[in-house]
């Protein structure tokens, strides 16, 4: 018999007769307790080693000591955006850190910024104002002072050390007044040994000394870390500092790991914080061993369902599976995500797939490895695999955990068609099999087909299901090969690049590469994952300087010619740095760009010129890719070279970015595309190459 459902209700912090409201679940009604999570260990991690670089910095360079007054900033955001387990974790482990790298004195200033960092984000988590960390500060300062005092009490060696270089520095200084005054005539020899004084004082009476400018050097830092800390917390309120998948899930832990059968009922959710519902009204249903596929437009909800069927709690609505959903647990859900790299944590194949496991878990490698089609790879490096290979190495390591229910999201959008399709292949197979469930989210028809039953959302809510809506199977453009007539451009000749070239892991990406792209050309490069179309894509922005041959933009070399051209990463969103789409405009076109300039560029890519005022965070997939491009255009390059710049879109937003390149080639901007997408390419590409193993072959 199925276990009681879990319904989500108007009630806030609450539980009764087995139904969970989702606000007790909220980390901001109910405080996270127990271990330190992923999300918090990623944080601290980052963090803690942005105070050793500050206070590392300040040690070995004398002209960089006030880098040690930012120290306590990195720790005081771990503080105003975590809780006091994370401040101590960072404290810890950047104190050890520094004393590592830079001894015993470094170490102290560590420990002091943590403090200092600490006590500045622990009053802006709670609210208050200046006013209370003045007040703190009143005692936090003397107490941090007293005990810089305390350990040069104990440890004399470095006390002696420090207090002859500070005793000759003011000596010197001293002697470097009364040398002016002979030099041009005056008599300096009273301030001179006024210095000298002052050094015999302060070594004679350290301890009042030290405690003293202790004491002001803290109060300094406080205020210092205060001004930084505001301007930083509010540039990042906006950003949830909660795992929606991680929060939650130490409630049903003594529950049997049982996600299968699964029934929704009026499920809907809404993201804490917001007031707009992402889903609403879902009725669905999962039984043991069904290949199902999820589509829609970006936006529609679909990764927030993957969501909730691993086990975050829905806002309302009944979600009733006979235990808990087990997510990265033995026997319960697993998900494969869109972007490999982002899940491998091993160097190595074999190591990977076993992360994270119980260590008397037993598992066969090297047969889970033939399963996905990387049999006898169990000792490459990870990062030599192909995007094809990692995505089947993610697949791997969610069956070491034995799963139920496997949950695959957008995870063919990095892959070319062949790695598309043996992926399909694999993840068909695994009902039949293994017996296990899989969700797969896409927005291909072919893949969706290959699935027992489709569930279709549009704007959060289950649809009837329109194939003619997807991104059908994608054709190869009828594009001519690379000629060498016209107008030349941009000349790659002869290029090879070898990263890590000498060591034991070199690799070589491109060889013996010649190209020629003419003025107002658009070429699309095409190649298998792993065949070094991104890395020729950096070295002819300018990028990367190749190992050999060269790269001349209207004759001449392209590494002194960065910002002519212009680079769309795989990724819009990690290139998307400012807060506004009005200020990442301004701040990739340059001083010259004004809100004319932001107006001509939105109106050329065709977004309203409201969205300019619009949080980046705030845009689907396609406006983001259009923001970029958007921005890319008001820097006025030579020419634009574009990775993936499908990727990830759903046909609507695909439709939108073709019409915005084709519009740019027909005002003459030269584009070089680098895709596996190829549908309707040929609307904005008339040439096309391909890339083998970082060999160049023309396409006739």
């Amino acid at each position: 018999m199925p276990g009681a459902p879990v319904l989500c209700g108007p009630a806030e912090g609450t539980r009764h007769n087995g139904y969970v409201t989702p606000q007790a679940l909220d980390t901001r009604a109910r405080p996270i307790t127990g271990p330190l999570r992923p999300l918090e260990i990623a944080i601290v991690a980052i963090l803690s080693g942005l105070t050793v670089v500050a206070v590392v910095v300040a040690a070995v360079i004398p002209m960089a000591t006030a880098a040690g007054l930012l120290a306590p900033v990195p720790i005081a955001l771990v503080a105003a955006r975590t809780r006091m387990r994370a401040v101590v974790a960072a404290s810890v482990t950047s104190t050890a850190v520094t004393f590592a790298v830079a001894g015993l004195g470094a170490a102290l200033s560590v420990l002091a910024a943590a403090v200092v960092g600490g006590a500045v984000g622990e009053v802006k988590r709670r609210g208050g104002g200046l006013a209370t960390l003045v007040a703190a500060a009143v005692i936090i300062a003397p107490l941090v002072a007293s005990v810089s005092v305390l350990a040069l009490w104990i440890l004399v060696p470095l006390r002696n050390l420090a207090l002859e270089v500070l005793k000759n520095l003011i000596d010197g200084i001293g002697k470097a007044v009364v040398w002016v005054g002979d030099r041009f005539g005056g008599d300096l020899q009273g301030t001179g040994d006024w210095f000298s004084g002052l050094g015999t004082n302060i070594v004679d009476h350290w301890w009042i000394w030290m405690w003293a400018s202790g004491t002001f050097g803290t109060f300094v830092s406080l205020l210092v870390a205060w001004w930084i800390l505001t301007g930083v917390v509010d540039r990042l309120a906006h950003i949830r500092m909660q795992d929606t998948l991680e929060a939650n899930r130490d409630l049903r832990i003594e529950e049997a790991v049982e996600p299968l059968p699964l029934r929704m009922a009026g499920v809907g959710f809404r993201y804490p914080g917001t007031d707009v519902d992402v889903l609403t009204g879902i009725e669905m249903s999962l039984i043991q061993g069904e290949f199902v596929a999820v589509v829609g437009a970006n936006g529609s909800g679909k990764s927030t369902l993957a969501k909730l069927l691993a086990g975050t709690p829905a806002t309302i609505g009944i979600v009733d599976r006979p235990g808990a959903p087990g997510l990265g647990r033995r026997g319960g859900i697993a998900m494969v995500l869109q972007r490999p790299e982002a899940q491998m944590l091993g160097s190595r194949v074999a190591d990977d797939l076993v992360w994270g496991l119980p260590p008397d878990q037993e598992v066969d490698v090297d047969a889970l490895l033939a399963e996905v089609g990387l049999a006898g790879l169990g000792e490459r490096e990870t990062s030599d695999l192909s995007g094809g290979q990692q995505q089947r190495l993610a697949v791997a390591a969610a069956l070491a955990r034995d799963p139920k229910l496997v949950i695959a999201d957008e995870v063919t959008s990095m892959v070319d068609p062949q790695g598309r399709r043996e992926l399909i292949e694999i993840l068909a197979e695994l009902p039949r099999r293994r017996g296990i469930t899989v969700v797969l989210i896409t927005h291909r028809d072919s893949e969706a087909r290959a699935a027992d039953r489709v569930i279709h959302l549009e704007r959060g809510a289950v649809v009837e299901h329109h194939p003619e809506w997807m991104a059908p199977e994608a054709h190869t453009p009828v594009l001519p090969a690379v000629h060498d007539y016209g107008d030349p451009l941009l000349v790659v000749e002869d290029v090879s690049h070898t990263y890590l070239a000498g060591s034991p892991w070199e690799v070589t990406a491109l060889h013996h590469v010649d190209l020629q792209v003419n003025r107002g050309d658009g070429v699309l490069i095409v190649g298998g994952n792993g065949s070094g179309k991104t890395t020729l894509a950096w070295i002819v922005a300018g990028l990367i300087e190749p190992s050999g041959g060269r790269v001349l933009l209207d004759g001449e070399p392209m590494t002194s010619r960065i910002g002519s051209v212009g680079l769309g990463f795989q990724h819009a969103r990690l290139q998307l740095q400012k807060t506004t789409v009005s200020d990442e405009i301004m701040a990739v076109g340059g001083e010259s760009v004004g809100t004319t300039e932001v107006a001509r560029v939105l109106d050329l890519v065709a977004l309203p010129r409201e969205i300019a005022a619009r949080r980046v965070d705030s845009l689907s997939g396609g406006q983001m890719r259009r923001v970029v491009l958007a921005s890319l255009a008001a820097s006025e390059p030579e020419v634009l070279v574009l990775d993936e710049p499908l990727a990830g879109l759903d046909p609507a937003a695909r439709e939108e970015v073709l019409d915005v390149l084709a519009g740019l080639r027909h005002k003459g901007i030269t584009i070089i595309i680098i895709s596996h997408d190829l549908e309707a390419l040929d609307r904005v590409c008339n040439r096309r190459v391909e890339l083998v193993d970082g060999v160049l072959e023309a396409r006739r």
